[in-house]
């Protein structure tokens, strides 16, 4: 993995172009999908920058409460822009619920991590997001960008279908996701996040403790295809579930793949 594929942006983390992976029939992904943190603090000259990349939309996997706490500054007219509150019933992230546990160590924050990604494939609102991107990027009319808060977690999920989709093999799609770390620093930002984290909860919190939280682990990925394969046969069978059977495989490649 390689750090160019990081677009370094003033106040927006973990923007990165996702194109570039080669497939087995000799032929490379186009530069057309990128992956991102959320862009509520974005400055002026982060959002000149992103206008130039030639985005038509932008899925934001993000609940509700995540939207309106941090609305997102870019993107700004011309940029479809799909969101869901399929299926929320709870106003506190569920990251958060899980911190007010009281018998919190690194061990339990991910077994809760494990937890969380057994269940991302089948909530509803995920199908609903993950089946509006496939589908608008089988449109091939431009760019597209997945997100989420972190862009780690359901962003990478996404991503990782996204890749696998398109052929590519299980180590780049494990590289590209286990990037975020890199791409993160997560260490350098963890005291602030742990001090909003705690102004927000109401109490004090082990950095340990958070690490699996803030980070990705392969393990969590392959937990996720795991509960996939297990639910929906294989991730062929969940790509079907989003609408994305042999002529959309066919039209995705036609379009993302050069």
């Amino acid at each position: 993995m390689t750090p160019d594929r990081l677009v370094e942006l003033e106040r927006v983390l973990n923007f990165r172009d996702f194109g570039g992976y080669d497939t087995p029939d000799g032929r490379v992904v186009r530069g057309k999908l990128y992956r991102s943190a959320h862009f509520h603090e974005a400055t002026d000259a982060d959002m000149e920058r992103l206008d130039a990349l030639g985005v038509r939309f932008i899925v934001d996997l993000r609940r509700s409460e995540e939207r309106s706490g941090e609305p997102n500054r870019w993107p700004g007219e011309g940029v479809r822009s799909i969101s869901s509150d399929e299926g929320v019933t709870s106003a506190l992230p569920p990251h958060l619920q899980a911190l007010l546990q009281s018998d919190l160590t690194a061990a339990s924050v991910a077994s809760y991590m494990h937890t969380l990604y057994r269940e991302f494939a089948a909530q509803q609102r995920h199908i609903q997001l993950y089946s509006e991107w496939f589908r608008e990027l089988a449109r091939g009319e431009g760019a597209g960008v997945i997100h989420c808060a972190a862009g780690k977690d359901r962003t990478g999920l996404g991503c990782a279908l996204t890749l696998y989709a398109l052929g590519v093999d299980d180590d780049a799609i494990f590289a590209d996701y286990e990037y975020t770390n890199s791409a993160m620093n997560i260490e350098a930002r963890l005291p602030r996040i742990q001090a909003r984290m705690e102004e927000r909860l109401g109490r004090k919190l082990n950095a340990d403790a958070l690490r699996p939280m803030l980070s990705v682990d392969p393990a969590y990925l392959h937990t996720a295809f795991a509960s996939i394969d297990e639910q929906y046969g294989s991730r062929d069978g969940y790509l079907e579930v989003l609408g994305i059977g042999v002529s959309e495989r066919e039209a995705l490649r036609e379009n993302l793949i050069g």
